[in-house]
């Protein structure tokens, strides 16, 4: 009986335990469901049209581009004509509300006193169509550019996922007034100068704040967007902002997808300690001038200590690569050219530092390589483990094996990676060269001395060498960022620094298409250095860095400075030579014309110049030589001027010593030095 009440004892005392222990983990995570927060009601939010006639409805002005989409109309119109369409596609389900929808678009009159139009504008959502046409005050379009706007009343309705929602402007009549030959209307749409649009109230999304996750002293507050837009919900939109307490959170959100919805995942770090119940709030901004979503709602939670946190969420999906704003991007290119064996190499040196979302998501996959989990769209999937283990797996920190493992699966995908739409949106073979073309190729990884899955920038370092060929145009780089499915990068900064060796050349460099960047191209006898800069480059700037490598002697810097110095040598001394019983200085003064040829040189203008500048300044010291006056008379003069007791005159002109011979005045004599007549007259 005692053993029995014992024994009774002893698993009381482990189920109290185990239930104290049950209960302090369950207070780890919050035990609450998601809640809805917006949005019931519908928004009034501007539709942009896009694209050609039959084109796109977009709520986003990002999408605007810098030349106008136009339907013309050239001829008098008697009949139904459509001008354009434009749908939304996918919808969000919800009610559309009776109210009046505003559309407007800009049009021109060329070449006549005005148009008058017979005008209608329909809008069908699903299966229900409502329209407005132009009344009488407004159906003569005046000569010149204006805007033709639409009141188009609109009844309840409802949305679902497969209804669509459509504008179609059509004409029954135009008929230009005093018409003249070439008369025309056009209509324009699509730009940031001519943004026409249609202002409508309809539902947009649905803004979901999920259970907060508590680690540590770290809260993970995730919001998760339902709306028929994907990632450009988040990628532009002017502006999302989660507040705790009415205190906006700081730092960089972590952005996933599930699904079709996106999910944004905020740390805060503002925890009391204990338990406690927080207000949290959300506003998701679609446009500069609105429509502003917004909910809020409150969760009871509970911290129990400092530590256990990382500072930044870590998602178990693979993190998406921007939020709209897009990550800082610097690049430094070093290039050597030179010569092995009798064949030009160029190797290059590229580093790209990345930070913000970029470098996160960077930081994600490393600790994720060889997870048979991620879907077969990521540029991750299938990569080779290696060493990695599954402890050193998804640890959130990035060992050295990973590491490892990261740059020799980059040596063969890196490709794929840097260019693909899923990967870095980087048109590598602009960047770097072609992947077939080079000898070797090397990829490092610098994390910047954080080796945790936190955002914390980074360094990506790519070392290739390649044989070229002698004398062909090489492009070093061209635009590399020139398509890009969302805004995945900021502008970007360039540094491409080319030296040559004192045998080889860069030739005819140069570069196109740009007025952002600097380009700087100079030689010395050692080698020549190319110098590109740009900062805050745009994604959509164009440019092409193109050079023509070459080992000829006469483009090898230290020959053609040799040759330049022989020429100028040999026609100095000559001019010397001849100058031997002349004024040199003349000679002396153009001695500047050195200069001249050296900033040539310097300045890497062409061979031709600098072999042409050097002559054509010989050839200046030679004439000089030759024109210069004469010190003195022969020797013979000037003994005979010594020793006669005739008078004598020195020539104004050179100083020569001249000796009178007649008493006749006036007299005219010519002078032994420089051949000038002298007149003398008492």
């Amino acid at each position: 009986m005692v053993s029995d009440s014992r024994s009774r004892t002893l698993i009381l005392s482990v189920l109290f335990i185990s239930s104290i222990f049950a209960f302090s983990s369950a207070l780890d995570s919050v035990e609450a469901e998601p809640v809805q927060v917006c949005c019931d009601n519908a928004s009034v939010v501007d539709l942009f049209l896009l694209e050609s006639s039959s084109g796109d409805l977009s709520p986003f002005s990002q999408k605007l581009g810098s030349e106008s989409s136009s339907a013309i109309i050239v001829n008098s119109i008697t009949s139904q004509e459509e001008i354009g369409s434009w749908n939304m596609g996918q919808v969000w389900p919800g009610q559309v509300p009776e109210s009046t929808w505003s559309f407007s678009i800009y049009y021109k009159v060329s070449d006549a006193g005005g148009a008058q139009v017979n005008a209608t504008a329909t809008i069908n959502i699903g299966s229900l169509s409502f329209e407005a046409s132009t009344d009488v005050g407004s159906s003569v379009l005046p000569q010149g550019e204006g805007e033709l706007t639409f009141d188009i009343p609109v009844e309840s309705t409802s949305l679902s996922a497969s209804s669509d929602v459509e504008l179609v402007l059509s004409a029954r009549t135009i008929v230009f007034s005093v018409p003249e030959s070439g008369a025309k209307l056009e209509f324009f749409w699509g730009s940031e100068e001519h943004d026409s649009k249609v202002t409508a109230e309809i539902p947009l999304a649905d803004l979901i704040i999920e259970d907060p996750i508590v680690e540590g002293s770290d809260i993970y507050i995730p919001v998760k967007i339902d709306s028929p837009f994907g990632l450009d919900a988040l990628a532009y939109s002017d502006s999302i902002e989660l507040r705790v307490n009415n205190i906006v959170v700081q730092g960089n959100p972590v952005e996933t997808k599930s699904g079709d919805s996106i999910i944004v995942t905020w740390t805060w770090q503002g925890a009391s300690g204990g338990i406690e119940n927080i207000q949290i709030s959300v506003s998701l901004s679609m446009q500069p001038s609105g429509p502003t979503l917004f909910g809020q709602t409150s969760f009871e939670i509970e911290t129990f200590d400092s530590g256990g946190g990382t500072g930044t969420f870590y998602p178990q999906d693979e993190p998406l690569r921007t939020s709209g704003v897009g990550s800082p991007l610097s690049i430094e290119q070093i290039v050597e050219l030179s010569d092995s064996k009798g064949k030009l190499k160029i190797s290059r040196t590229t580093t790209m530092e990345i930070d913000g979302e970029m470098a996160f998501w960077m930081r994600w996959g490393m600790d994720h390589i060889g997870d048979t989990t991620l879907p077969t769209s990521s540029v991750l999937y299938g990569w080779n483990p290696g060493s990695v283990s599954d402890e050193e797996r998804v640890s959130r920190t990035i060992e050295s094996v990973e590491i490892e493992q990261f740059q020799r699966e980059m040596v063969k995908r890196f490709r794929t990676y840097m260019t693909d739409i899923n990967g870095m949106q980087i048109d590598s073979g602009e960047l770097l060269g072609e992947q077939g073309d080079f000898d070797t190729i090397s990829v490092s990884v610098d994390l910047m001395g954080e080796s945790k899955v936190v955002n914390h920038p980074l360094k990506l370092v790519f070392s290739t060498l390649q044989t070229v060929d002698a004398d062909e145009r090489f492009y070093l780089m061209r635009t590399f960022t020139s398509t890009q499915s969302a805004p995945l990068w900021q502008e970007y900064s360039l540094l491409i620094e080319a030296s040559s060796t004192g045998l080889t050349s860069f030739a005819d460099a140069e570069l196109l298409e740009s007025d952002d960047l600097s380009f700087r191209h100079s030689r010395m006898p050692w080698g020549e250095k190319i110098t590109v800069e740009g900062e805050e480059i745009g994604l959509s700037e164009d440019f092409t860095i193109s050079i023509q490598p070459t080992k000829n002697i006469l483009y090898a810097p230290i020959s053609l400075i040799a040759l330049a110095g022989a020429i100028l040598s040999v026609g100095f001394f000559m001019s010397l030579g001849l100058t031997r019983s002349k004024h040199r200085r003349f000679l002396m003064f153009e001695l500047i014309l050195v200069p001249l040829v050296i900033a040539i040189y310097f300045f890497s203008y062409p061979p031709i110049f600098v072999g042409a500048s050097s002559g054509i300044v010989a050839i200046i010291w030679f004439i000089t030589s030759i024109a210069s006056p004469r010190k003195f008379a022969d020797i013979q003069n000037k003994a005979s001027v010594e020793e006669t007791t005739r008078p004598t005159i020195s020539c104004p002109a050179c100083d020569t010593v001249n000796i009178v011979t007649s008493d006749e005045r006036p007299l005219r004599i010519t002078c032994t030095g420089c051949g000038r007549t002298i007149k003398i007259v008492g």
